[in-house]
């Protein structure tokens, strides 16, 4: 599992920061806790999913579907929370650049691909601990 450095969190996630990427990193997550990754379709801006679907035997499925390990760009406590993050991220994206190009924005422009990350490999973390993962 992979973890953008700075990590975007939810309002409800933000007090939980810390449990919630231990879990997850441990192979388990709380039902609650939801990831916001890029999308894997490449037409969609951003995936939410609950992050039991990214841990133990079920990340290591989704890794063999989609080829990759999964990039955590952002955590969130809830569906809602994760929804609202969602929404916050892409409005980033658009105020600052005038358009949706999440990837560029966040330095993914390899994602996913067999070259790597592209600029983005300084800004992912294989194992960080939370004051590395969002330095």
């Amino acid at each position: 599992m992979l973890w953008y450095k700075d990590l975007y969190v939810g309002e409800r996630a933000e007090k939980r920061r810390a449990s919630i990427i231990q879990t997850m990193r441990s192979g388990k997550a709380a039902p609650s806790a939801y990831a916001i990754l890029p999308a894997a379709n490449g037409k969609d801006l951003l995936d939410i999913l609950q992050a039991l679907r990214l841990c133990g035997e079920q990340g290591a499925l989704w890794s063999r579907l989609t080829g990759r390990e999964p990039l955590i760009l952002g955590i969130a406590w809830g569906y809602q929370d994760a929804l609202e993050l969602a929404g916050r991220m892409v409005d980033e994206v658009y105020r600052a650049t005038g358009a949706f190009d999440v990837k560029a924005y966040l330095g993914l422009d390899g994602y996913p691909g067999s070259d790597g990350y592209g600029k983005a490999a300084g800004r992912i973390d294989r194992a960080a601990d939370d004051a590395e993962v969002v330095g």
